[in-house]
């Protein structure tokens, strides 16, 4: 059976009729007519859904996918019953299913496209609409050398903000070789038997032609040499030799390393002051921020989903400044100019800001690293939704590790957070809010190996640091949060100087020890708060700004 849907109902033989109501809200509405301007050629948005099988998401799904049609004439919705003959002719089996013209294109969610990854879902239609892929053009000619066929999953849940930059990794191969390439976005809490065929247990995960390739969100560059190689592959650190020379390089007056609070921040008091500038940045923008659940102490919002918060400042940063995301600063060189040297260019500017931000910090422990993926997790709001109703360790006793605690009993984990002091370091509200929850703490001590299966996490052995005992506390998940690492490798490489935790030293201006070079955020160790990550990009940026109309290194040479 195949139905199009139709937004305009009868009225004849009718005095009055409701205003047909939307699920999509005004401000969403808003933004995606806006977004569907680019759309050129009509999209075929063919939904398949199968009563008694995730039927809230089905209906969620039709109620989307009819909205789209009601704002632009480019799309068309049609709805499909699994079982029938054009389920049969496309093979799909599972519900709700989205296939986007599969008459040319294999490529499809599988799953309702209503978290983080309806974004990627948008960028879908517009790239089949345009029948343009976005990829760089060397990542289009080393894709043209593919001779075999690749069945791209990408595994997903609502909240991951990594998600859907890896899901545009595989769409955008789906477009460029339509002809090859099958891409996929599975919603993996919809569809857990086959989220447990793969073994996942953190996303963004993508399995190429039923093999894992990867964990996480890759640049574009290593996302289409995995795809054609089928071997995983290592982050680069450098560049081939003469690549880097061969590159054009690009003239701005500043440039920025990092997309969190305190890099978007700088891009915007910088090209405000009359900086042509540039952020960069190797990941996805938000930086740790875009993974808190809720914040709830950055003035001016009583709480603010983290995600939110960055949405909004990088909404805000990329009017004024251009913001290059999944390009990762390779090499800096401090000359004349201060030369960045990228995974996909190369940049000359007067002045370089460094916002990278910092990391999560491991345990160390035996199993973690041969379960990470696997039931270790260091993001809760990715991984959370894999642990509803099963029991899980937290580590860790900040600000970080408490709200992780707090989200995960919300989504319906059984929680217990383990602690190496008797004392929480976080602020007192978020622990007056576990201890309301009634979340059980264990006290005093240290995780000391992560022990499982073949498959799976079963427990964690533990040891009280008081009574030296040891004990296994039985759970199917460890999430840690026990504090970050600068990521200040780059900065070290061309004699910044740090301090002896490895973060970047700097005065209150900003100002590193090399002229011309300065730090903000996280990386700069401190009080390490998004508000404060904000105030140090704005003073950073302003102290470029007043430096380069004022060189004082000069002065100081000519006295």
């Amino acid at each position: 059976m195949k139905a199009k849907y139709n937004s305009k109902k009868s009225t004849k033989g009718k005095k009055s009729q409701k205003k047909e109501e939307w699920f999509i809200p005004p401000d969403s509405r808003k933004v995606l007519s806006e977004r569907f301007k680019a759309l050129k050629d009509p999209v075929s948005l063919e939904v398949f859904i199968k009563k008694g099988e995730n039927d809230p998401y089905n209906a969620l799904t039709v109620a989307f996918c009819s909205d789209l049609t009601r704002l632009t004439t480019k799309i068309k919705t049609n709805i499909n019953i699994i079982g029938e003959p054009v389920p049969k002719k496309y093979d799909v089996t599972r519900s709700p299913s989205i296939l986007f013209n599969p008459d040319k294109y294999n490529i499809r969610f599988t799953g309702a496209p209503l978290g983080e990854e309806g974004k990627s879902f948008i960028e879908a239609i517009v790239m089949v609409s345009r029948n343009e892929s976005g990829l760089s053009e060397s990542s289009k000619q080393k894709l043209a050398e593919l001779a075999e066929s690749r069945h791209v999953m990408v595994f997903v849940t609502p909240d991951c903000p990594y998600c859907p930059g890896q899901v545009i990794n595989a769409f955008r191969a789906g477009v460029e070789r339509h002809d090859l390439i099958k891409a996929e976005c599975v919603e993996a809490t919809e569809n857990i038997d086959l989220a447990k065929a793969y073994f996942i247990g953190a996303v963004p995960h993508t399995v190429i032609n039923k093999t894992t390739m990867s964990k996480g969100l890759l640049p574009e560059e290593m996302f289409i040499e995995e795809l054609l190689t089928m071997e995983p592959t290592q982050l680069m650190e450098e560049l081939p030799g003469t690549l880097g020379e061969q590159l054009q390089a690009r003239e701005v007056d500043l440039i920025i390393i990092g997309g969190g609070p305190a890099g978007l921040t700088a891009g915007i008091y910088a090209q405000r002051s009359g900086l042509k500038s540039i952020v960069l940045e190797k990941d996805m923008i938000g930086g740790q921020v875009a993974l808190t659940p809720v914040v709830e102490n950055y003035p001016g919002f009583t709480n603010i989903g983290g995600k939110k918060l960055m949405d909004l400042i990088h909404s805000q940063a990329k009017n004024y400044v251009p913001i290059h995301e999944g390009e990762g600063v390779l090499e800096i060189k401090v000359g004349k100019k201060i030369e960045a040297i990228t995974n996909r260019g190369r940049y000359l500017g007067r002045a370089l800001i460094l916002a990278m931000g910092a990391g999560y910090r491991t345990l160390g422990v035996p199993g973690e690293e041969k379960y990470n993926g696997h039931g270790v997790s260091y993001c809760a709001t990715c991984d959370g939704y894999f642990f509803k109703g099963k029991k899980v360790a937290m580590v860790g006793g900040g600000n970080s590790a408490l709200t992780d605690a707090l989200y995960l009993k919300n989504l319906g984990a059984n929680v217990a957070i383990i602690h190496r002091r008797h004392e929480f370091r976080a602020e007192k509200y978020l622990q007056e809010s576990v201890k309301r929850e009634s979340i059980p703490i264990i006290w005093d001590s240290v995780v000391e190996e992560i022990i499982g299966n073949e498959k799976e996490i079963t427990g964690v052995k533990i040891k009280n640091i008081k009574s030296k005992a040891s004990k296994i506390h039985k759970v199917e998940g460890v999430f840690i949060a026990i504090g970050e690492d600068p990521n200040s490798k780059l900065a070290s490489e061309f004699g910044v100087k740090l301090t002896a935790g490895g973060f970047i030293e700097v005065d209150r201006s900003c100002r590193t020890n090399i002229p011309r070079i300065y730090a903000a955020g996280d990386v700069t160790g401190g009080v390490r708060q998004i508000v404060t990550a904000v105030s140090e990009g704005a003073t950073a940026a302003l102290s470029a700004f007043q430096d380069l109309a004022n060189p004082y290194w000069l002065k100081d040479v000519n006295r």
